[in-house]
């Protein structure tokens, strides 16, 4: 289980680090046909200046993280929000793309999964401060 968790985590660790740099850099083609609704939404999120910065730096950093193998509880802590805003983002404008969001949702339930007793640790921990 070892390998398919160190498969999993890079594969996860790559992904974000391609998306986040996309964020800074816009390589990725993304052409699939947007209808209004989800240009609309996509619009808001380009004239807000800062959610898809926040949203680049935490995947780019994450993703570096996970790929390095170090402090994967922390990656995968930070990542909780970003995980879920894909899945929103998908589910209320852009049903029709979702596959990929639920493939990376799927990778980051199974490390979640996998390293289940360190959160568990750590959530204990914090409940003693």
């Amino acid at each position: 289980m070892k390998k398919v968790e160190i498969i999993v985590r890079m594969v996860l660790g790559i992904i974000l680090v391609v998306f986040g740099l996309d964020k800074f850099l816009v390589f990725v083609p993304h052409g699939h046909v947007m209808t209004e609704e989800l240009m609309a939404a996509y619009q808001g999120l380009l004239a807000n200046k800062f959610i898809l910065p926040t949203v680049g730096i935490v995947e780019l950093v994450t993703g570096i993280i996970l790929i390095s193998g170090r402090y994967t509880i922390v990656a995968l802590t930070a990542l909780i929000p970003v995980i879920f805003g894909i899945l929103a983002f998908h589910f209320a404008v852009d049903l029709h793309g979702i596959l990929p969001g639920l493939g990376v949702a799927a990778l980051y339930v199974y490390l979640m999964l996998y390293r289940h007793k360190a959160f568990a640790e750590l959530i204990n921990q914090t409940k003693s401060l």
